[in-house]
């Protein structure tokens, strides 16, 4: 019998196992067992319920176009913000306006939901797909404006330097060195925005309207009627809409890195 050697590294990495086991693996078979086990066995009566309603499918579109829009919005608004706060000089300046924007996702965000509804209640802004697609860049600029930051402050001044030196202009070092360059933190960024945002309820719910039901809103009322095979079932929709963003993106980057590569080669 072979004997397992532990050395040190793997025994610091055996409480991280033993709770991805515990909170992930195992409420992942929850999820299926739920799904798609009943009180009389294996059943795909709620997997067929659900893939041949087409309200459902409708639901689904308007929580990616919903979710696609704010998290866009947020990468025209984080990058240029967060590329004129990494040009600032002093570092105290940039970490005192970088607290100013971080400072509110310290509040409940449910809470700050319910004081955007009041203030667009105020002004007489209705509730409605713009109002939530507002309310979800507000909530979410911050997951990426910090990545994007924390790229665009680690790229080499050298690399800047050797752009100028080579007669680039500032515009083309900037389309050429620093957007490639940060292609990585805006991907993080997109998928720290995208995620939640595609899967979100109260924001939904407080912001939006009939018109903007989403396929969150839609789990919230499986679990408020203790419909647990349909929860799951939505569950794992959403679970595979996150998955396949995932693999997009990690495309996108390799993409980008054999590009970068080949231009460096």
């Amino acid at each position: 019998m072979k004997k397992i050697n532990f050395n040190t590294r793997s025994l610091f990495a055996l409480p991280y196992v033993i709770y991805m086991f515990i909170f992930v693996v195992v409420p992942l078979f929850m999820l299926f067992g739920f799904a798609f086990f009943g009180e009389n066995g294996f059943s795909l009566d709620e997997a067929t319920a659900f893939f041949t309603d087409c309200s459902q499918w409708a639901t689904i579109g308007r929580s990616l176009r919903i979710a696609l829009t704010a998290a866009l919005s947020c990468i025209l608004i984080g990058f240029p913000l967060a590329y004129i706060i990494a040009k600032i000089r002093s570092k105290t300046v940039q970490y005192m306006i970088l607290m100013a924007l971080v400072a509110p996702m310290w509040i409940n965000g449910l809470l700050r939901t319910i004081a955007l509804k009041e203030l667009s209640t105020m002004i007489n802004f209705e509730a409605g797909e713009t109002l939530l697609t507002l309310g979800l860049i507000i909530d979410y600029l911050p997951f990426m404006l910090m990545p994007i930051y924390l790229v665009i402050t680690g790229i080499p001044k050298s690399y800047l330097e050797v752009s100028a030196d080579l007669g680039a202009s500032p515009m083309v070092t900037f389309f050429k060195v620093v957007l490639p360059l940060s292609m990585s933190g805006i991907i993080s960024g997109f998928l720290m925005v995208f995620t939640p945002a595609v899967s979100t309820y109260y924001m939904s719910e407080y912001l939006g309207n009939q018109s903007t039901f989403m396929i969150g809103e839609q789990l919230n009322i499986m679990f408020t009627k203790d419909n647990k095979s349909g929860a799951a079932v939505i569950a794992l929709v959403l679970l595979a809409l996150v998955g396949l963003s995932v693999f997009i993106a990690n495309c996108v980057s390799r993409i980008g890195n054999n590009k970068k590569q080949g231009g460096l080669a």
